[in-house]
Formats: structure tokens, C-alpha cells, sequence
């Protein structure tokens, strides 16, 4: 009977010993990122958890990227002051600032940004609201492969790359692209072109994410706010039904109390019938206007620390003497 108890203990505390092992290992695991549907007809989505991060709640965190560009990057920053950003004029220049501001803003805690891109077409730089007859899907089209190259910038180590649709309709244009490195701290996850729908995933990834980097690369909702959206910023049934006819209000204060915030905003609107584009670059905190004379020389127009609306544009345009093409 003492032999039978014995090893009884024996069997328990290899048992608790296992335990404590594969709790201590899978805490140093990190989240796939990766969402799906619940089911072809469910609005809820599921996290599929296959890397594990420990202290998931934890959206702030010292944990810096891996390579030397972060590093040259680094050194820059400690040393020189931000300077005014420039608006890029192709593809590879707007990837490599837009990875730059990234890197900053990383270093210094933000694991949260949302990102504002313009759209390459026919070797130029286009704005994503006008002159795009296939719609949300060729948007799609472009903005996808544009975020994988992005998050391929943001560390000088090759990842694993790879992309799943959350759109269940297949024509919402929107994805999840998850880099994951050799070390599971440096995985990115982005989300292409999310709507108001797919908030409960961009909150399922951000739990799991932990301190790691989430994007939001071209969300589609406004970033000004129109008559549905003062409705729906109201409390009660009123914000509910202004958010039913299409206010964002909702949307953006969720993304908000998620953490996100604005690090490389590049938007183009005309004003008079003058191109001009907009640009916040962490880490400089003033948002800089830009048009381009007739000749296509970039003009700088002015900076603010709010965000430019239209009537700002068209005083600065009139205090440069810029005259109006219509």
C-alpha cells in the first residue's frame, strides 16, 4: 500500500512538472495573427493561436526591431533633428520613408500605426478616391502586393510572408498579411484596406500581438468627419443609426482605444484644380502641404500640427500666389 502511494505521488508530481514545462515553454511563443471565419455565414471572426505571445495586453513595449536599417535609423534620430518630409514621387522613395517612420515610431513604443499610402499606377502616384473604375477590388489589386512589400522593408532579415483574405464575400478587398521572422518578436501583421466590418479580428489580432507591430495600411473610412459621423459619435440609439448609414465614427474611436495611431499619412486632393498632397512622417509632428508647379517641380505650401483641410490648402495656395486653374 506505501509502495502504491508512493508511486501515485510519483505519477502527480511528474504530471505538475510536465505542466510547468510547457507552460514556461509556449510563453515564449508568438501569435500566427492569422483570423478566419467562424463559419461562411458568421460575422464573428476566430484568432488562430498557433505562436503564443506572453502578456498579450501589453501594447507599449521597449522591444525594437532587428537589422541595420533600424539601426542606421536609430543613430539619425538620436543625433539630428526630424526634418520636413518630402513628398515622394515613386513607389520605391514612398515605400522607404513610409518603412522609415515605421522604424522610428516602433523605437519609440508606438506597436500600434495606421498607415495612408497613394496607389502606384502607370509609373505614378495616384490618389485612391477618383479615376479607379474597378473600385474597392483594383484597389485591392495594388494595395495588397504594396503592403507585402512594405512590411518586407522593416527589417533587413527575410521573413516568411503570407496572406489571408477576411473579406467572406470576396469582393470587400480586404486582407491580413503576416511577415514572421526567425525571431517570433519581430512579426508584423497588416491589415489591407480594413472596414468597420472586420474590426472584431483587428481587435483579436491586436490581443494576441501583444508588444509586436499591427498596421492598418489604407482603411476605408473617412479620416474627416461628415454628417452620419457627428450622428454616430452621439451616445445611445442616435450613434447607433448614424453608424448604420455609414458613419465611421464607431470604427474610429474602437481603433483609437486600440492603440493605433497616425505615422505615415500620404493623401493627394485637388484644390482649384491644383494637385496637392498632404504628409505626416513620425517622427515629424507638423503635417506638411505640397503641390507641384506646371513644370511638375514640388512646391512646399506651408505645415500646421492639425490636420489640413480643403480650406486650409486653398489659403495657402492663395498666399502663394498660386492661381487658380478652375
Amino acid at each position: 500500500r506505501i509502495n502504491s502511494t508512493m508511486t501515485c505521488s510519483a505519477m502527480k508530481l511528474v504530471l505538475l512538472i510536465a505542466c510547468l514545462f510547457v507552460n514556461a515553454s509556449t510563453a515564449f511563443l508568438t501569435p500566427s495573427a492569422l483570423v478566419q471565419p467562424s463559419s461562411m455565414k458568421a460575422a464573428a471572426l476566430q484568432l488562430r493561436s498557433s505562436r503564443v505571445f506572453a502578456n498579450p495586453q501589453s501594447t507599449r513595449s521597449p522591444v525594437r526591431m532587428s537589422g541595420t536599417s533600424a539601426e542606421a535609423d536609430s543613430e539619425n534620430e538620436t543625433t539630428e533633428e526630424p526634418k520636413i518630409p518630402t513628398v515622394p514621387t515613386t513607389e520605391t522613395e514612398m515605400l522607404q520613408e513610409c518603412a522609415k517612420s515605421i522604424r522610428a515610431a516602433f523605437k519609440d513604443g508606438m506597436t500600434r500605426q495606421k498607415i495612408r499610402l497613394l496607389m502606384p499606377r502607370d509609373g505614378q502616384l495616384v490618389a485612391t478616391d477618383e479615376d479607379w473604375p474597378g473600385g474597392i477590388m483594383q484597389l485591392y489589386n495594388v494595395a495588397s502586393p504594396l503592403t507585402r512589400n512594405l512590411i518586407r522593408r522593416l527589417n533587413d532579415a527575410v521573413p516568411q510572408v503570407k496572406e489571408q483574405r477576411l473579406d467572406e464575400s470576396g469582393v470587400d478587398g480586404i486582407s491580413l498579411w503576416l511577415a514572421q521572422y526567425q525571431s517570433a518578436k519581430d512579426d508584423v501583421s497588416a491589415f489591407v484596406q480594413p472596414n468597420t466590418e472586420v474590426m472584431d479580428s483587428v481587435a483579436q489580432v491586436c490581443k494576441s500581438a501583444g508588444p509586436r507591430l499591427v498596421l492598418m495600411v489604407n482603411p476605408q473610412w473617412r479620416e474627416t468627419a461628415d454628417g452620419y459621423d457627428l450622428l454616430g459619435s452621439k451616445e445611445g440609439l442616435l450613434g447607433q443609426i448614424g453608424n448604420f448609414l455609414g458613419g465611421t465614427a464607431g470604427a474610429r474611436k474602437e481603433v483609437a482605444e486600440l492603440g493605433f495611431e497616425d505615422t505615415f499619412l500620404l493623401q493627394q486632393y485637388v484644390v482649384r484644380g491644383d494637385d496637392c498632397q498632404i504628409l505626416k512622417a513620425y517622427p515629424y509632428k507638423n503635417w506638411v502641404v505640397w503641390t507641384s508647379t506646371d513644370d511638375g517641380k514640388k512646391v512646399m505650401l506651408g505645415e500646421q500640427q492639425s490636420r489640413p483641410t480643403y480650406q486650409d490648402i486653398e489659403a495657402l495656395l492663395e498666399e502663394k500666389g498660386v492661381s487658380a486653374k478652375w
